[in-house]
């Protein structure tokens, strides 16, 4: 199993809601679009993207509940991925998990899980168990 951690930069990326209601309220069914967000190893160095299409399926406490999918575009080949969560889970002291279902060239066939966890001031760490 390959294990290794990336970290996403927030404002790297474009962001959209489809469709673009302006200043009105997110509905159930509305799609968020996270563009090309940068990702990192530990040291800074650009090692790949990720793009993901998340569609709102739900409210809770003030945040979206969101299934998407998004694919992680890195040196050496494609991880997609899959889950539903909300945005507050990435703060959860284990973060919020995932799962890779693919992928291309090293990681074709992939399974395995990802971890997402927020880490302050606004970073947010990718860690990879990929088999």
């Amino acid at each position: 199993m390959a294990k290794f951690t990336l970290i996403e930069r927030q404002g790297t990326g474009v962001d959209v809601r489809v469709p673009d209601r302006g200043s009105n309220p997110q509905e159930v069914g509305d799609e968020l679009l996270i563009i090309d967000r940068q990702l990192e190893d530990k040291k800074g160095n650009l090692v790949g993207t990720f793009v993901s299409r998340c569609t709102i399926v739900g409210f809770a406490q003030d945040d979206l509940v969101v299934a998407f999918t998004a694919t992680n575009k890195l040196n050496k080949g494609m991880i997609n991925t899959q889950g539903a969560m909300r945005f507050a889970d990435f703060a959860l002291p284990n973060g919020v998990t995932f799962a890779i279902v693919g992928g291309t060239r090293k990681y074709e066939k992939a399974h395995g899980t990802v971890t997402g966890k927020f880490v302050p001031p606004n970073d947010i760490l990718f860690t990879f168990r990929v088999k």
